[in-house]
């Protein structure tokens, strides 16, 4: 899993060091996403795998690259942002719980909670942003059996929330579910596009020979279908993180 340090390149390309470049801005889009209202569920574009075209052969290089770029401000750019830092979340957290009192029974509840069915059944629920990153914790905690659990109802339509949470934890479990996921979005079940897009951005952080092409086809489909959206961020940022990892082991040769 990479980790992005303050001195580390901004992922954005700019070719600045991240903490003089999006690092603040990633800080603020994070109190901004902590402090707005609990995301409530909503209808969204459905795509289904029997749509998708084959767009070739994926060709990762830096013209690809120079001539396809990510929204400056995008909701899988934010998600992509915490896979890489998640401690950015926490520091927000704690920043918004200064001025903002709300989520305390729901805390109180994740604490209290003795299985992994109570915990999921919280994270089903829309959980209040200021509580994910504790529920996030306590799911950890018990990952040999969250993360099954969590991969299973994957399987079926799920709210925005529960996806961002799910991608999330099985990012920090540090375990490879890069094949789970691809039949995940493969199944044609989990059709949100938005979900889709996400779940795009976690299997670019695994070693999987299946992975490129899909997130190839899937960026020039989402592209194409949703010009005025942002879908297509998610399964470029999952290419640019295979393309990074590419180049990291060259230079090691």
């Amino acid at each position: 899993m990479s980790k992005l340090g303050r001195n580390d390149p901004c992922p954005c390309g700019s070719g600045k060091k991240y903490k003089r470049c999006c690092l603040s801005a990633h800080n603020a889009g994070f109190e901004e996403r902590l402090a707005a209202p609990m995301r409530t569920k909503q209808e969204d574009d459905f795509i289904s795998i029997e749509e998708l075209f084959d767009y070739g052969n994926p060709l990762l290089d830096e013209t690809f690259f120079a001539n396809n770029d990510v929204h400056e401000i995008s909701a899988p750019r934010l998600i992509y942002s915490c896979l890489l830092n998640p401690e950015i979340e926490g520091i927000a957290s704690k920043v918004v719980r200064q001025i903002i009192n709300r989520g305390k029974e729901e805390k109180e509840r994740i604490e209290a909670a003795i299985n992994v069915e109570a915990l999921i059944n919280i994270m089903s629920n829309n959980p209040d942003p200021l509580n994910h990153k504790r529920l996030i914790d306590r799911l950890l905690e018990k990952k040999a059996q969250s993360a099954p659990m969590i991969l299973r109802e994957l399987t079926k339509p799920q709210n925005d929330s529960f996806v961002e949470l799910a991608v999330s934890m099985l990012h920090r479990s540090g375990t490879n579910f890069s094949e789970e996921i691809i039949e995940i979005i493969k199944s044609g079940n989990n059709r949100k596009a938005y979900a889709i897009s996400i779940l795009c951005v976690l299997i670019g952080f695994f070693d999987n020979e299946n992975s490129e092409k899909l997130l190839w086809d899937y960026y020039h489909y989402m592209k194409f279908k949703y010009p005025n959206d942002t879908y297509s961020d998610g399964p470029l940022l999952g290419l640019i993180e295979i393309w990074e990892r590419r180049k990291g082991k060259a230079s090691l040769n």
